[in-house]
């Protein structure tokens, strides 16, 4: 009998024809996995759950966040124990055959929130702009820790959206190369600013005001609603009114709103969605150090991604989303939810 060896797959590949990347990352398939099926939903109790007591899980905590009570922590920051992309910096772009490859190299963290009970929409305002302000940090942070091509903050509620752990935790990761998704936003940006002398998400969220149909909610700073191309069922999209390309450089005293109106949208998504699993991710623009300031035609926002429909064949084979609900009737009924 012959052993065998399994060797770890981490690498960004290039498809020949669309240019789009694809990350490899097997040793991603030996995270938890709270079951299949029924056992999906049951809830894990604090003595199994391993971000209850990260360290002693055997978590490597980089940054502690305390409560006014220096014994009672409010975030941990730990390294990712099942990265997707490694520690450190990615080599230059190699080719494998006809294939252009990258080494998955940068920096996975988890944000683990102190309280295993409670959902992100159940914090307060106040401690939603401490988490906020939180990811600014670690943003920041990335660039003393290798490959910062890109970096996206990200948070996964429920097993159908990718959270194999329940306890309540957000995740930041940074890579090599440029998403496609989010090329694809900065060369849109672009070419609508040169053709109109306008950022194209001004002209949206003007024509949104304008309508009134689609918006949730909004508040001094921020505005939420319903993409009038909304690709998925009950789709939300959250920005700044006063326009910036960059997260990280969000002003202090926004934060505060930017948690209030974080809070009234989750809230409403899960009363008026039945707590459905969800994703919700900030696209910002890349790093400036990286990339020519896109300050002039890019604004960066927070997307809400309600886990409602499935992908079938054709959305599979065509490359069209298929949404089953009108955006002016989701907004409606997520506006009219009452907290």
């Amino acid at each position: 009998m012959f052993a065998c060896f399994h060797v770890l797959l981490n690498e960004f590949r290039q498809d020949l024809v669309s240019g789009e990347w694809v990350l490899f990352a097997t040793g991603r398939a030996k995270r938890p996995d709270p079951g299949n099926g029924e056992a999906k939903n049951v809830k894990q109790t604090k003595a199994d759950c391993p971000f209850e007591d990260p360290e002693k899980f055997g978590n490597e905590v980089v940054a502690t966040y305390f409560n006014q009570d220096k014994n009672d922590w409010f975030v941990k920051v730990a390294k990712n124990k099942f990265p997707a992309v490694l520690e450190g910096e990615a080599g230059p772009l190699k080719n494998n055959g006809p294939f252009s490859v990258y080494e998955a190299k940068g920096m996975h963290e988890i944000i683990i929130l102190r309280d295993h009970d409670l959902c992100f929409c159940d914090y307060a305002k106040e401690d939603l702009a401490r988490i906020f302000k939180i990811y600014q940090e670690r943003y920041l942070a990335t660039l003393d820790h290798g490959s910062r091509q890109y970096t996206l903050v990200f948070h996964n509620h429920g097993h159908g959206a990718g959270a194999s752990i329940q306890h309540p935790h957000s995740q930041i990761m940074s890579i090599p190369i440029l998403p496609p998704d989010v090329k694809r936003s900065l060369r849109g940006s672009e070419e609508f600013y040169k053709k109109h002398k306008k950022r194209v998400y001004d002209a949206m969220i003007d024509w949104t005001v304008e309508e009134k149909k689609r918006i949730i909610y909004e508040n001094q700073y921020f505005i939420a609603f319903c993409p009038f191309v909304s690709k998925t069922p009950y789709e939300v999209r959250i920005f700044p009114k006063e326009s910036h390309a960059h997260f990280e450089k969000m002003p202090e005293e926004q934060l505060v709103h930017l948690g209030d109106i974080m809070k009234v949208i989750l809230k409403k998504v899960k009363k008026s969605l039945y707590d459905p699993d969800y994703n919700f991710f900030i696209h910002t623009a890349p790093l400036e150090e990286t990339a020519t300031d896109p300050h002039e035609f890019y604004t960066w926002h927070v997307e809400i991604v309600p886990k409602i429909s499935m992908t079938g064949a054709f959305e599979l084979g065509s490359g069209v989303d298929v949404n089953v609900i009108d955006p002016a009737e989701a907004a409606k009924l997520l506006r009219e939810t009452e907290i």
